[in-house]
């Protein structure tokens, strides 16, 4: 029987489902090899048995499920992996409340973010840089217009799209033949009412689209010639990933720690320098660039190597 025969693999993921979970590229290569339960759930006591029923468990950010399973719940010795995202250690005191002492491995996807973790994690666990992994045979390339510019994300402050609107506005009085496409639902009433103000106010209702939740990525990313990212900060940004793999030419805002994972020749600091990178785009430039350096592949070998470092040397049995 499967089960007899591989190791239990719990995946617990606090903040998404497994449809949109970061780890849902991951699933199907770690069901290949482990016996793998996804579970969405918080502090009680559906974590409590799944941890209990798990050989390992991956704890999907730093969250107050991995603060409470690593105080009240994990025994002493049973591996554990966090994967820890951006906002964790930039907006909660998660990570200084952890017992650090329960977790064996942890992961960010870039430098930066690892960089200010370490003086809050302590010196005995291993951290390691595992970036994201961009699906190329999802994220095909396309027919990219080079007047079509694709914006991503929850339209929120930290992902600026106040720059966006700035860059739109000035690029349309150079040259009207770009559009803006903006894939992203409004998850801020604050902003929402900004951005549609400044859209009318100037004159951007035919130059900027607000297109809100897409379900099918790769059928929207397939057109668009230049992927415009203008957030604070990201500790990898898997929507600028995917829309090179697609063709798209990434021009993006130098967020801290933006050059040691994208073309510094992509980067901009203000609205002269994005809407030059644009007009110089060259879509389709950077198709093999992602493929070789975040090929979904590599993360596989990767996070698998961890996982099989991570076994003790005797698995207890289970009942079936």
């Amino acid at each position: 029987m499967r089960g007899c025969a591989m190791k239990r693999l719990l995946l617990a993921d606090r903040v998404k489902g497994r449809a949109d979970s970061f780890l849902a590229p991951l699933i199907p290569a770690l069901e290949q090899h482990y016996e793998t339960r996804f579970i969405a759930a918080g502090p009680g006591a559906e974590l409590a048995e799944a941890i209990a029923w798990a050989d390992i468990v991956w704890l999907e950010w730093c969250w107050d499920h991995a603060v409470w399973a690593t105080r009240d719940i994990l025994p002493p010795g049973k591996p554990c992996l966090v994967r820890l995202h951006s906002i964790e250690a930039l907006q909660t005191n998660y990570p200084e409340r952890m017992n650090w002492s329960r977790v064996s491995q942890v992961i960010t996807v870039g430098d930066d973010i690892r960089d200010i973790l370490l003086p809050m994690i302590p010196d005995a666990v291993p951290i390691q840089v595992v970036p994201n992994g961009i699906d190329t045979t999802r994220f095909r390339p396309g027919t990219p217009n080079p007047y079509r510019i694709g914006w991503v994300g929850h339209l929120e402050p930290k992902k600026n799209p106040m720059l966006m609107m700035q860059i739109a506005h000035r690029l349309h009085q150079q040259d009207p033949r770009f559009s803006f496409h903006v894939a992203g639902a409004f998850t801020d009433l604050r902003t929402a009412r900004y951005l549609r103000q400044m859209q009318a106010m100037l004159g951007m209702a035919g130059t900027v689209w607000f297109d809100g939740h897409v379900a099918d990525m790769p059928a929207w990313y397939a057109d668009k010639g230049i992927l415009l990212s203008t957030s604070m900060y990201e500790s990898f940004g898997m929507n600028i990933g995917e829309a090179m793999a697609t063709g798209a030419f990434p021009v993006v805002h130098a967020f801290p720690g933006a050059d040691r994972l994208w073309p510094t020749e992509c980067l901009f600091a203000s609205v002269d320098e994005a809407i030059a990178l644009i007009q110089a785009a060259r879509p389709g430039l950077y198709c093999d660039w992602v493929s070789q350096r975040y090929g979904l592949d590599r993360q596989v070998r990767t996070v698998l190597d961890l996982l099989r470092q991570m076994q003790p040397s005797r698995i207890s049995a289970h009942p079936d």
